[in-house]
């Protein structure tokens, strides 16, 4: 569920330079600094497969994991059996306590030669995963530092986590910002990062996972909207399922149920690798932080700029329109109003997922070119992406109809996403069609990397293969047509 507060829309009198510094540093440290991740991870294993260190670590990983009592210890010695040791190997590099272990056990199970070989390596190995960025910098309860309580709120783990926090921040700091002023604002955006991280660290301080991303700041950011509007009713947007719509409340009546969802979940969602409890503990920093300034000294906000009401923007309102015809279930009146819109502005992603949402209703005969229409939308965000995917499988009817080109451009969409299935299903339909089109070649090098990325070598060398004998080819039939 998300409820995001939407009563200011983004006045340039009142420039928000701090979010946008932010935003600039957050996207920069993701594209500069993190990029170099990736790789060095790749040459991390592929060193360490190559020295053939896993035969001689194993003995001691497995007693390792017994010590321990780690549930993975049975996959892994399945795995090992099969000797697929990807997995093993990059959990084994990633866990430091173990590397000590390492240490303190290895020179029994090497002979002197070996070891001098292994000990310097093995070190070079652990320094490099040491260099990640998550790593060096993120947030860890068991190896507390003063610099990574700021570090770690310029990390991101993926570019989905990098842009779904910067939105957040976005929505709700400029009006922030230019209600208690640009210095206020960063240093209480920075100090409910802090105390987000003190929230979180303090579930377990035993824990070596790493904590990093903006969200527990932007909590802090959010709470600080909240608080700055206090009793005055305030709209919001919120997205519940199939629910979705526009609604006006006292605004600090929504703090608590932001805080208690987040613990709520944290109680609950105990397999999640999401920070719950820094989640809430940022969205306290900032309430405690913004009361405080308001107890002290209430000439420091901008009031003026508070309780100046602003115009409803007429594509908004007709989207409020939209979403309380269907929570009415008036969705003939709903589909008129979104076809206008659509009319005015083109064919935009939302626009047309709901569009298609409600033709799914009546099943119709206008759903299946509702459905290309939203299968050839170009420039898609991953979100998007997402559940474009979801369409295309609950749409089989339609994926005949699709022309080669618009099936190589989805196929391409689709073999950016964290399983690429629905890329692989369009590259064997095309294939089986006889589809030649040099774009082959490079859906065929996408889906090698996206298998790589999941760690199938069996289909990452099977797309490989393909890439090559499609941009042979190609290339076989410009020859002969140039003969």
């Amino acid at each position: 569920m998300i409820i995001v507060p939407t009563e200011k829309s983004l006045d340039w009198r009142h420039a928000p330079l701090v979010l946008c510094t932010l935003v600039f540093i957050n996207v920069m440290v993701f594209f500069l600094y993190q990029s170099s991740d990736t790789p060095k991870i790749v040459e991390a294993i592929s060193s360490y497969h190559a020295q053939g260190f896993i035969q001689d670590e194993w003995p001691i990983f497995e007693k390792y994991l017994e010590e321990q009592g780690d549930a993975q210890l049975e996959e892994y010695r399945r795995q090992y059996a099969k000797a697929e040791y990807d997995y093993i190997i990059a959990d084994l590099l990633m866990r430091e306590d173990f590397y000590h272990y390492l240490q303190t056990n290895v020179r029994s199970y090497l002979t002197p030669d070996r070891f001098e070989q292994w000990v310097t390596e093995r070190a070079r190995l652990h320094g490099l995963i040491q260099s990640l960025s998550y790593v060096a910098n993120g947030l860890q309860a068991n190896k507390l530092s003063i610099p990574s309580f700021l570090t770690h709120q310029f990390l991101h783990g993926d570019i989905m986590h990098l842009l779904g926090n910067m939105f957040f921040l976005i929505v709700c700091g400029f009006a922030v910002e230019a209600a208690i002023g640009h210095w206020r604002f960063l240093l209480f955006y920075l100090l409910s990062g802090v105390g987000a991280g003190f929230a979180q660290v303090a579930t377990d301080w035993t824990s070596s996972q790493p904590l990093i991303g903006a969200s527990g700041a932007i909590s802090g950011v959010m709470a600080m909207y909240l608080a700055v509007f206090r009793f005055k009713k305030i709209e919001f947007f919120y997205w519940f399922f199939f629910l979705v719509g526009y609604f006006r409340a006292p605004a600090l009546l929504i703090l608590p149920f932001y805080i208690g969802k987040e613990i709520y979940q944290y109680q609950t969602d105990t397999d999640s690798n999401v920070a719950f409890m820094a989640h809430a503990g940022g969205f306290i920093a900032g309430a405690v932080l913004i009361g405080a300034a308001w107890l002290l000294n209430r000439s420091l906000f901008n009031d003026a700029y508070i309780n100046n009401e602003q115009g409803v923007d007429p594509a908004q309102k007709t989207m409020a329109e939209i979403y309380e015809a269907i929570e009415k279930f008036r969705f003939e009146r709903a589909l008129q109003l979104v076809d206008g819109l659509i009319a005015a502005q083109g064919n935009q992603f939302e626009l047309v997922m709901i569009r298609y949402n409600l033709l799914k209703i009546e099943r119709g005969a206008a759903l299946n070119p509702a459905v290309i229409t939203l299968l050839t939308l170009p420039l898609l965000t991953p979100e998007q992406i997402k559940k474009l995917e979801r369409v295309w499988v609950d749409n089989p009817d339609v994926h005949e109809s699709l022309t080669e080109s618009a099936a190589l451009k989805l196929a391409m969409q689709f073999a950016a996403l964290e399983n690429p299935r629905a890329a692989e299903q369009l590259f064997i339909q095309l294939t089986q069609k006889g589809c030649t089109n040099p774009a082959m070649s490079v859906l065929a090098t996408k889906l090698a990397a996206a298998f790589l990325r999941l760690r199938d070598m069996t289909k990452r060398n099977h797309y490989e293969q393909l890439a090559v004998q499609f941009s042979t080819t190609t290339a076989q039939g410009a020859e002969r047509a140039l003969l």
